[in-house]
């Protein structure tokens, strides 16, 4: 009888099956769905492996066997949020031109509300792809195979899918740095610094450029706090020249709030944006910003999904952002 590795990692993929087996992929998948031209002995030793492994061949292996339908679960935070449908729709687009069907699944903010979502997509798709860090609800996808997006390569999730920020925030920091910038200011987002605050404060420590606790406020993500928090910045930070938001959300709503309060962007405080929204073409000023190019995330995503239907190990990918100049800074 085989024996599981305790060191594996849970849950099991087709190919731990296949190397306790001593079989190739495809005979797991032939053994498992009862196809033809398996030896009866080698049939037994692949399921009495899978069993061992405690491995439960997902939807998405059958589907691929049987000729069904592949369907992705797409796990996002809040469609208010308009980051969240531009990758929906280019992720849709790429799913779709694959033959695969896509099921949304905004989780919002409630967390309560967010388990009992996710338990009622699991049953119904193959592969999960999430465009943000799970975390603690993990837990409710153990099972499915699963990509996270612009999630921290080293948390415990399967897929990844990295977005590139330390260097993007490094070049936005170069260009307003060659512009005579020397004290900016960061609207911040989450419980703790964000891996952008971090990028942003090493970056100032390191070109000698002036920071402080009042250089920096943390708020929700939504158009309110960017206006609010630019307020509270510049009161306490009266002489900052440049602005870094979190992302393009905050930073439309930073321009709104330095409207407001008679600053003149660009010319006293310059404003910089992180994702590559359309919306900021649509502001005025136009929004500078790190951008994300929708639609290739959207490829690798897929890629990524592909590749683990497949029965490959759950891949590590990384997606740049890019600096896209235009008159906000």
């Amino acid at each position: 009888m085989t024996t599981a590795d305790p060191r594996l990692p849970r849950p099991a993929t087709i190919l731990d099956v296949a190397r306790v087996a001593g079989v190739s992929r495809q005979t797991v998948t032939r053994s498992l769905n009862g196809l033809p031209d398996v030896s009866a002995a080698t049939r037994e030793r692949v399921v009495q492996a899978a069993r061992d492994l405690n491995y439960r061949p997902n939807r998405a292996a059958q589907g691929l066997v049987k000729g069904r339908q592949v369907t992705v679960g797409l796990v996002l935070d809040d469609l208010r949020n308009p980051y969240y449908p531009e990758v929906a729709s280019e992720f849709s687009r790429a799913a779709t031109a694959r033959g695969w069907g896509v099921l949304l699944c905004d989780l919002g903010h409630d967390a309560s509300v967010a388990r009992e979502s996710l338990a009622s997509l699991v049953p119904r798709v193959d592969v999960l792809v999430s465009l943000m860090p799970l975390g603690d609800l993990r837990e409710q996808v153990a099972g499915v195979p699963t990509v996270e997006v612009d999630t921290d390569p080293d948390g415990g999730a399967q897929g990844v899918i990295e977005i590139e920020t330390r260097t993007a925030v490094r070049s936005a920091l170069d260009h307003l740095r060659a512009a005579g910038r020397s004290r900016v200011a960061m609207i911040d987002s989450g419980v703790d610094g964000s891996g952008r605050a971090l990028a942003y404060r090493d970056y100032l420590a390191e070109h000698g450029l002036a920071w402080s606790p009042a250089s920096e406020v943390r708020v929700e993500q939504t158009h309110a706090d960017g206006v609010r928090a630019v307020a509270e910045l510049l009161r306490a930070y009266p002489d900052a020249d440049a602005l870094l938001a979190f992302n393009d959300v905050l930073a439309i709503g930073a321009l709104k709030g330095l409207a407001r309060l008679g600053v003149v962007v660009p010319d006293d405080v310059a404003v910089v944006g992180m994702d590559g929204l359309d919306l900021g073409s649509l502001v005025t000023p136009e929004l500078t910003t790190l951008s994300i190019d929708k639609a290739e995330l959207a490829r690798v995503a897929v890629g990524v999904v592909a590749d683990m239907l497949a029965g490959a190990e759950p891949p590590r990918r990384r997606v740049a952002r890019t600096l896209l100049l235009r008159e906000s800074a």
